[in-house]
């Protein structure tokens, strides 16, 4: 592990110092998108290379990135925390080389980082958009993520994948706030066929390694439902997101993944409608501000022609739908729930008839 020399320095500012980390491999093509998005706001760019053979570091060190090199083992916690224990800033803003602030929109970082902190924030949340490069950058999801947070003593990133930051007394950053979507975005240009597949192998290798090794299997379930899933290993995916959700809500991003893989599976077998009934039961009463589980439910109870106890169900998911501001990401598009006030007037005219 060595410390390589940036070739210039970055410009200081004089309120708040932030940092901006990486750990990167290979990524000469992403990497100046992401840093030129934010280079203006930042006083500090760190980055940890793990193994890069292209030139990205010589693309690094133009931009004045401080750069540490550090063998790769199998574990992404490794070079995050290089990078925090090497970051100075007072806010450490973490991101993917793969991730950039679209529209001009990092210019307002600084002031929303400093209007946190003049509130107390430990952390803030931005939506971090998925992009598939395969289909013309469609939109393939949005969730709240943490990507900004006080540089506070003692906090360690735990777990070789999806990694998660705590604090010195093991706890989770708690003071956290939501960054409205019109003031700042995240794009994830990471998503396509082929790199999901790849993402996936490679992840699983990682998580069924941790799952044997840790006294905390319930925090690697899910991502191991996610990568059997991607992998369209149907039958794992089931056991493994059965097992997370038998765990409880967990407080990690993207928290109802499971269940949405679970009810998805069930959805292609008509004849396990009662195990899709119990399940989506469970899902909304752990995530009872979701409005699909709640529309699910209906269409469940519908498919067995009990339309009178679907139609308050559905009249439910909608207006959940219309005033929406969780943090779990919310899978119901417009065209969606146009289909779904469609059927809904369906079941009330066959109500109706009966009456």
């Amino acid at each position: 592990m060595r410390k390589l020399k940036p070739s210039k320095k970055i410009a200081k500012n004089k309120t708040l110092k932030i940092s901006v980390c990486y750990i990167v491999k290979n990524e000469s093509r992403n990497l100046p998108i992401s840093i030129e998005s934010l280079q203006k706001q930042v006083d500090e760019i760190v980055i940890v290379d793990t193994g890069s053979t292209d030139n990205t570091i010589e693309i690094a060190k133009s931009y004045g990135a401080k750069i540490f090199e550090c063998e790769w083992n199998n574990d992404f916690s490794t070079p995050r925390n290089l990078a925090l224990d090497n970051a100075t800033g007072d806010w450490i803003i973490f991101l993917d080389a793969d991730e950039y602030f679209p529209n001009d929109s990092g210019k307002n970082i600084r002031a929303i980082i400093e209007q946190a902190d003049k509130h107390d924030k430990e952390g803030l949340l931005v939506n971090l958009v998925n992009i598939d490069v395969d289909r013309d950058n469609k939109v393939m999801d949005t969730t709240y993520i943490l990507r900004m947070y006080k540089n506070m003593k003692g906090c360690r990133y735990h777990g070789r994948i999806h990694e998660e930051l705590r604090k010195s007394d093991g706890n989770t950053i708690g003071k956290v706030t939501m960054i409205p979507t019109n003031l700042l975005e995240l794009y994830h240009t990471g998503y396509s066929a082929k790199i999901n597949m790849d993402k996936a192998r490679r992840n699983l290798k990682l998580l069924l390694a941790e799952l044997e090794v840790t006294n905390h299997p319930e925090n690697v379930y899910g991502y191991i439902a996610q990568c059997y899933n991607g992998l369209k290993d149907y039958p794992n995916a089931e056991k493994y997101a059965i097992l997370d959700i038998e765990g409880g809500r967990r407080d990690t991003t993207f928290a109802s993944s499971s269940h949405r893989i679970l009810l998805n599976l069930l959805a292609k077998f008509p004849e396990r409608i009662d195990d899709r009934i119990k399940y989506v039961q469970i899902a909304m009463n752990q995530f009872p501000e979701i409005p699909e589980f709640c529309a699910e439910y209906a269409e469940c109870l519908a498919s067995k022609g009990n339309f009178v106890d679907a139609i308050p169900l559905m009249e439910k998911a909608l207006k959940k739908y219309e005033t929406y501001k969780g943090l779990e990401p919310m899978l119901l598009t417009p065209k969606m729930a146009e289909g779904a006030r469609k059927r809904l007037e369906l079941w009330r005219r066959k109500v109706n008839a009966k009456n």
